[in-house]
């Protein structure tokens, strides 16, 4: 088989595919033609043409003779072919062509070696839907069946992660190759964000919540604690200093003994290093809090459950689900921290206007028994179209 006759041949089973003739049919009589306009057969009208319209005519003849095409001549001039739907089947035989079937065929089969609950589950049902209406597979999820094995495998290992682990770790762990998750990120992150009910700010946010993190975890917290690390003690009143306890630190500190009432976790890093509460034991969540900071929550809870526990963080949407999915996260009774209409009144000249995002999400919120705590605040919010950043409190 020679170059034109593969090229002719592959241009008409592209556009085949691209047509709805391939996808069930349609109402409408269509059919898939070529002429010399198209780049495939531009040969014919070249002015060297003379060179090639021999051999071209011999080989659209042959085709034609196999039922793959049928051609229109004027007279010895070629002018126009169009594809024979009824032996398209033929063709992709021919050719040594994969049919858009066997790839979903092949895509269905994958589908059935996973188990998956929740999300993934709802994901995997999405695609099912999808071929059956539209014949065709989601390829802004996947680009073919192999990816979308990659893509379920990984999630059967993310689904179990309990601690951070990092990227190329987990990469090298689950699937042999300490660059391969990082290839296809982006697909898990699309996926997470169009299935998952949570939301998320941003990528870092995305991975965090499944406890993939870029570089080694660290907590940064000052005033009150004192604990045991090996055989140092650490006392943070007496330290003077804000600190930093890795993942693998606080996983092996000890907390000692000592008079604390009050523990306030912030959101945002500019308010941690300027706010003072001399009372309170202050933790620096960088956003939405990893599986380091909820352990290390979990491990000061356990050692003063009758303590008060306060979070605070951006009077918005954001702030509201990173506030909720702490309490879940943590099953520790946080009390939102400066986050009402009070501050909103009083800081009206730092106000932000909300966004369309914000809007939506504010909006769901409202019937979610789980914000019913902001309720009024969101009304206030939606409103006036307001929001209000943490680090512009007064």
């Amino acid at each position: 088989m020679n170059t034109f006759e593969k090229e002719l041949l592959n241009k008409l089973l592209d556009k085949y595919e691209k047509s709805k003739l391939s996808k069930g049919g349609t109402i409408v009589t269509r059919c898939i033609k070529l002429t010399t306009k198209d780049d495939v057969l531009n040969s014919y009208i070249r002015l060297d043409s003379y060179k090639y319209a021999d051999e071209n005519n011999s080989i659209i003849k042959k085709l034609e003779s196999y039922g793959f095409i049928r051609v229109e001549w004027y007279y010895d001039t070629f002018k126009s072919l169009t594809l024979n739907i009824e032996n398209v089947d033929s063709i992709y035989n021919y050719i040594n062509r994969d049919k858009p079937s066997d790839e979903l065929d092949r895509i269905k089969k994958i589908l059935l070696k996973y188990k998956f609950d929740g999300f993934i589950n709802d994901f995997i049902n999405y695609i099912y839907d999808y071929i059956n209406s539209k014949y065709d597979y989601p390829k802004s999820y996947f680009t073919d069946s192999k990816q979308l094995d990659l893509l379920l495998k990984i999630f059967m290992h993310l689904l179990k992660l309990d601690e951070d682990t990092k990227k190329r770790d987990f990469s090298a762990k689950c699937l042999g190759d300490s660059k391969l998750f990082e290839s296809v990120q982006g697909k898990i992150i699309k996926i997470i964000k169009d299935f998952d009910s949570n939301h998320y700010d941003n990528d870092d946010e995305v991975l965090a919540a499944y406890n993939i993190v870029k570089n080694t975890s660290y907590v940064i917290l000052k005033n009150k604690l004192v604990f045991k690390l090996n055989d140092c003690i650490i006392d943070l009143d007496k330290l003077g200093f804000e600190y930093s306890l890795s993942n693998e630190m606080i996983n092996n500190l000890e907390i000692i003994n000592s008079k604390v009432n009050k523990i306030l976790t912030v959101e945002n890093l500019t308010t941690f290093y300027s706010l003072n509460d001399n009372d309170a034991v202050i933790i620096y969540l960088a956003g939405f809090h990893n599986h380091t900071k909820r352990t290390l929550l979990k491990k000061i809870y356990a050692k003063y459950p009758n303590a008060k526990y306060f979070h605070f963080g951006d009077i918005d949407a954001g702030g509201f689900w990173i506030y909720q999915t702490l309490k879940e996260k943590t099953d520790i009774p946080f009390i939102p921290y400066r986050m009402n209409i009070k501050e909103l009144i009083g800081n009206k000249n730092t106000l932000k206007k909300l966004t369309e995002n914000d809007k939506k999400r504010l909006n769901r919120m409202l019937y979610d028994e789980r914000f019913d705590f902001f309720k009024d605040t969101i009304k206030y919010m939606l409103n006036n179209n307001v929001k209000l950043e943490q680090e512009l409190l007064d």
